[in-house]
């Protein structure tokens, strides 16, 4: 009985996995490979079953995760790491480990030794997924973007983290916010979109004016606010930015909002360069000067 519940349960995953596949008109694999490459097959399954499988059963500490991931922090042999330190003592490491069709990315947003949210995504590369790897995955994927992923949320770690920073949110109601209100918290909020310093991706200036403009027009503040406390460096500058000219409109900030508004100005000083030299669209409220805080 035991057996065969397992292998119902793997089943399962399967037809769920190939189902999100299937309707994911942005990775289903579209280039066909006849004679995949059998060494290049048999890394990407080992990888499969010692790095991707394991993950829904770590518990989400660093610690944990160094067992299956020996070089998260290093980026030593056939992979490479970024650790990025935000504000109010959270860190974003980046890493990626190689196979032969597939490449993999593991994001964790890290508290001291707590993980806070794990992303795990997989290259989907011709059929060689659809036809062999999807059969060896053990862990639901969905689809985003061109690859497919695995993510979750450590609620009882984010509730620890909470208890010093009770402003950070990774999530807001939905049933709360207006779609202009939606889309600016969840585009600002994609930490994954700016890992560099000194470089802002060229998208921005599209989302300042889309939507950051469109909530300070709207006399819109909460969200803003919440981006103060966000996973997006760049994001908290925007937010900084908007509100502190929302201030020029009446716009009155608590002082818990003003201290954080301080750290962000304090802190986010490396990202004061804005935005890639070869990208010429601007703002129409001319945050490529605001970003300097002057």
């Amino acid at each position: 009985m035991f057996l065969l519940l397992c292998s119902c349960n793997g089943q399962n995953v399967y037809e769920l996995n190939k189902a999100e596949l299937e309707n994911c008109h942005t990775c289903r694999p579209k280039d066909k490979n006849p004679n995949p490459n059998p060494e290049w097959v048999k890394t990407d399954l080992i990888r499969f079953k010692e790095m991707v499988n394991p993950i829904a059963d770590l518990k989400p500490t660093l610690t944990e995760y160094l067992k299956t991931y020996p070089d998260l922090l290093t980026g030593n042999r056939n992979t490479s790491s970024r650790t990025i330190e935000l504000l109010d003592n959270l860190k974003l490491i980046s890493h990626n480990f190689y196979g032969g069709y597939t490449n993999f990315n593991l994001k964790t947003l890290t508290y001291n030794d707590l993980i806070i949210y794990s992303r795990l995504d997989t290259e989907v590369e011709e059929n060689v997924f659809e036809n062999i790897y999807l059969k060896e995955i053990t862990i639901p994927l969905t689809c985003s973007g061109a690859n497919m992923e695995y993510f979750k949320i450590h609620e009882k770690n984010l509730a620890e983290y909470q208890k010093t920073y009770p402003n950070f949110t990774l999530e807001i109601d939905l049933n709360k916010y207006t779609p202009d209100e939606l889309n600016t918290y969840y585009n600002l909020n994609e930490v994954e979109y700016n890992f560099g310093a000194f470089q802002v991706d060229e998208d921005y200036p599209h989302l300042a004016n889309g939507f950051v403009k469109t909530l300070l027009e709207q006399k819109k503040y909460e969200v803003l606010e919440k981006l103060l406390y966000g996973t997006n460096p760049v994001g908290r500058v925007y937010a900084y930015t908007a509100l502190k000219i929302a201030t020029n409109d009446g716009y009155k900030p608590n002082d818990e909002i003003i201290e954080q508004m301080k750290k962000v100005k304090e802190n986010g000083l490396k990202f004061k360069s804005g935005f890639n030299s070869s990208h010429s669209e601007t703002t129409d409220f001319d945050f490529r000067n605001k970003l300097n805080f002057e």
